[in-house]
């Protein structure tokens, strides 16, 4: 025991008393779970019932239809998967929605349904939804723990309590977390080995394990002779008067804080400005101070980094009821109703089998004198072919005396209504909890397959109050676990995500380039709703499609073309998940095949269009005329060209003899520009020679067409 415990171990008796009130005040419900969960799982008898049969000779048989209902809901419920979403939370500054602030949110999103919706986490989700079906109420915790024995990083953890009847919340609290409340506390019991290992033998020396008065106790002796000491944690509010700063960046932080990052940042040394203070307020914020105590001793005193309460009770289908003038909050179990109707029933079962333990077994009865000795045995054994004689008379002598012959034994039936009331049992419970889908309901009118489709989840209804109590408390947990992400989650590490199409990936965070877990809790907004996958409705949802599909043909056209995952999440098929991501790489195969069919087509498109440009330019009669007009002159241009390049070619022959060298360079000169004139002017010929051929054929075509 520290020397911080020492300090509040005059408050051990006000803590104790506080705790055995509240459990006193909750005792009804935790009795109430702990007879529906052995009612429901172990035996719809009780040891009182078992005697009772036993004195009036009953049998002690039972018909156990209430575990068949709420093993129902818990199949159905493990096909469900919440959906989860986070956001901004309402009135957060235009200036925190950047994009770094947007992949912060998918981060988290990403990381609390990885958490809460991933199997490795020992079906918690299931395991607390069958203690609020059965039961009526359940519990989590959130808590922080080592990754391994040689870490110094730590991990948030989610779990159940060690029992959930040992939660012990504020009989004030109102809402169904109980997360408003003054405090909220976990027994759990430890050996006395154990606990002197923990905290030494000075906390057990006076503890005298005996039963307590309150219905609490402390200290007891188990069956197997073992001392147990029964441990408290003990979370309380504590509110502290603080003062709050807005800062010009939009956050907002108190004073405290802001003072020591101001210093902080002089010492950095940094030319930038810190941000400054726009407005201040004084507040009372509240800080969760946990007390771990037992029969004897404060063990421990802390004040924790809980924003909240770490304890979450679930609570399934309670309402709050005034008794005497006290307000009494009862929680209530999916069967709580149809107690009644299961004792009906094993009533009606055990007085049916009395019936038939009953039954006489004598076939005949007779006259001991009118069955003659050698026919007593045939009488006793019924059970061979036989030939039954008797005296008719007593002395054959004296023929006045007439003995009874041997008639048959006639068995009293059995009482119609023991039948009816067994069987009608069975469709009572179906009205009571509202479940219609065992059978056709209790009437025997012929249903339809889309009939009886629709009333196999009409239970589905009946449940939703304990599916809206279990979101409730998830929503609670999950914004527990975000508000200890960015005081835990502060190093480089990899974070477990869960993708909402369904992909498992890690994710580096803190580190340069990756998402930085340093946001404010308060920011952020988390809603968790239950999602529509049961089995049934996922199967009508698919035969919807396919009758809309077949009635619409633009609406299968739609479908089949951007509807493939939605078929997809309507199949439970085994392989389903690697059948997703295949049809993803289909349907972006397909797209890539559309972008490149329609990049074809348009540069077909462009093709046809500059050939029909092509043609449309073609030149008429009128032009062909007066461009062969103008192909003339250039002709006697070019002819005129060349004859006085001749002249030219002449005159350089005389001045050759002057200077032969630079003659006959100019000559050659002369004589290479005189080929390309020649050359061009044969082109241009050819080329009007080709023009005056296509428009003559071109000419004959139109008058074909004419004709």
């Amino acid at each position: 025991m520290g020397e911080v415990a020492k300090k509040y171990q005059d408050k051990l008796p006000e803590l104790k008393k506080t705790v055995e009130q509240a459990y006193i005040a909750n005792r009804a419900n935790v009795d109430r779970y702990n007879e529906f969960m052995r009612y429901v799982f172990k035996s719809t008898l009780t040891d009182d019932d078992i005697a009772t049969l036993a004195d009036r000779n009953m049998p002690t048989v039972e018909f156990n239809i209430l575990e068949a209902y709420v093993n129902r809901l818990r199949g159905e419920f493990a096909k469900q998967q919440p959906s989860l979403t986070v956001r901004a939370a309402d009135g957060v500054s235009l200036d925190m929605l950047d994009e770094s602030f947007t992949d912060t949110i998918e981060v988290v999103e990403a990381h609390l349904r990885a958490t809460f919706l991933d199997s490795s986490n020992d079906m918690l989700n299931y395991k607390v939804f069958t203690d609020m079906a059965a039961g009526g109420f359940s519990a989590m915790k959130v808590y922080t723990d080592y990754v391994n024995p040689k870490s110094f990083e730590q991990k948030i953890c989610v779990d159940r309590p060690y029992n959930v009847t040992m939660v012990v919340p504020d009989p004030m609290a109102v809402k169904s977390h109980k997360g408003d409340g003054k405090f909220i506390a976990e027994l759990y019991p430890m050996t006395k080995e154990e606990c002197e290992d923990k905290w030494g033998k000075s906390v057990t020396k006076d503890i005298k394990y005996t039963r307590g008065l309150s219905g609490l106790e402390w200290s007891f002796i188990t069956e197997r002779k073992e001392n147990i000491v029964l441990v408290c944690e003990y979370y309380e509010k504590k509110p502290i008067r603080t003062k709050i700063v807005q800062l010009s960046n939009g956050k907002v932080v108190t004073r405290k804080d802001y003072d020591k990052f101001v210093e902080e940042w002089n010492e950095y040394g940094g030319i930038e400005q810190p941000p400054i203070v726009l407005r201040e307020r004084w507040t009372v914020l509240e800080t969760i101070c946990r007390y771990r105590f037992c029969e004897s001793t404060v063990l421990d005193y802390d004040e924790t980094d809980y924003k909240y309460f770490p304890i979450v009770y679930f609570d399934g289908n309670g309402v709050t009821l005034n008794e005497a003038g006290a307000f009494v909050h009862m929680t209530k179990p999916y069967v709580y109703n149809a107690l009644g109707i299961q004792r009906l029933k094993n009533f009606a079962g055990q007085s049916l089998g009395n019936e038939l333990d009953s039954t006489i077994q004598h076939k005949i009865v007779a006259a001991i004198e009118s069955i003659p000795t050698d026919y007593q045995e045939a009488y006793q054994d019924l059970q061979h072919a036989n030939t039954l004689l008797y005296n008719h008379f007593l002395d054959t002598n004296n023929p006045d005396v007439t003995l009874p012959p041997p008639r048959e034994i006639t068995r009293t039936p059995i009482p119609p209504e023991i039948a009816q009331t067994f069987r009608m049992s069975d469709e009572m419970t179906q009205m009571i909890l509202g479940s219609y889908d065992p059978s056709n309901g209790v009437s025997n009118a012929p249903m339809s397959g889309v009939a009886f489709a629709r009333s196999a989840i009409m239970s589905n209804g009946a449940s939703l109050p304990y599916l809206v109590g279990f979101t409730q408390g998830l929503n609670r947990v999950a914004e527990i676990f975000t508000d200890l992400i960015p005081k835990y989650y502060r190093t480089p590490r990899t974070l477990p995500v869960l993708l909402p199409d369904g992909k498992r990936e890690y994710m580096e965070v803190n580190k340069k380039g990756s998402i930085y877990m340093d946001f404010d809790s308060e920011a952020l907004q988390i809603n968790i709703e239950t999602g529509v996958n049961f089995a049934m409705q996922k199967e009508i949802a698919l035969q919807t499609i396919v009758s809309l599909s077949q009635s619409i043909p633009k609406f299968g056209e739609f479908i089949a073309s951007s509807g493939l995952q939605t078929i997809l999440d309507n199949i439970d098929i085994r392989g389903i998940d690697g059948l997703k991501r295949k049809a993803e790489e289909f349907e972006q195969q397909q797209q890539q095949a559309a972008q490149m069919q329609m990049q074809q087509q348009a540069k077909m498109a462009q093709l046809q269009e500059a050939q029909l440009q092509k043609e449309l330019n073609a030149p008429t009669e009128t032009e062909l005329g007066q461009m062969l007009v103008e192909e003339k002159a250039r002709n006697d241009a070019a002819n005129v060209a060349i004859r006085e390049r001749d002249s030219e070619t002449r005159f350089i022959d005389v001045m050759a003899k002057i200077d032969n060298n630079q003659a006959q360079n100019e000559l050659k000169a002369a004589q290479i520009d005189a080929e390309n004139t020649r050359s061009a002017i044969e082109a241009v010929m050819e080329i009007a020679e080709e023009s005056k051929e296509m428009r003559h054929e071109r000419s004959e075509k139109l008058d074909s067409e004419r004709d």
